[in-house]
């Protein structure tokens, strides 16, 4: 029979599982936006300009719903699209300054995000907590 610390160990990865899930959904309905899509808009950030086709390759994400993506975002005005002038076969997709503001809008919604979540958590536990996360993710890198 396993003592009720064991039972509570041997769930830390569906606990983190869920933890994850549950912080993404909150976080995402109150930014207003998807996953998905602010992936889209954090790989222009860092990338710059890139071809729909280098996008999809970056995100993993079948060619179809990049379109899709890329089309209504354009639209809403938080991307911009061009043909590639190298290459017609190409659409050059890259960050305007609506996508700019809303990653940082977002970047402050994380940040008052946290701050509630970490509420009555001290600093010396945050710290633990980091420190003990560190660890499980340079043991994931090594698998």
């Amino acid at each position: 029979m396993k003592l009720p610390h064991e039972r509570e160990i041997g769930s830390l990865s569906v606990m983190l599982s869920h933890l994850h899930r549950d912080m993404s959904r909150m976080f995402f309905q109150h930014a207003g936006m998807s996953l998905s899509r602010f992936l889209v808009l954090h790989e222009l950030m860092h990338a710059g300009e890139l071809s729909q086709t280098d996008l999809q390759r970056r995100l993993g994400m079948e060619g179809a719903l990049v379109t899709r993506f890329v089309k209504d975002m354009e639209q809403a005005g938080l991307i911009t699209r061009r043909v590639d002038p190298r290459d017609n076969r190409f659409t050059l997709v890259a960050l305007a300054a609506a996508g700019r503001e809303t990653l940082e809008k977002m970047k402050t919604l994380r940040e008052a995000s946290e701050a509630q979540l970490l509420d009555g958590v001290s600093k010396k536990e945050q710290a633990i907590m980091v420190n003990i996360l560190r660890r499980i993710q340079e043991n994931i890198s090594r698998w």
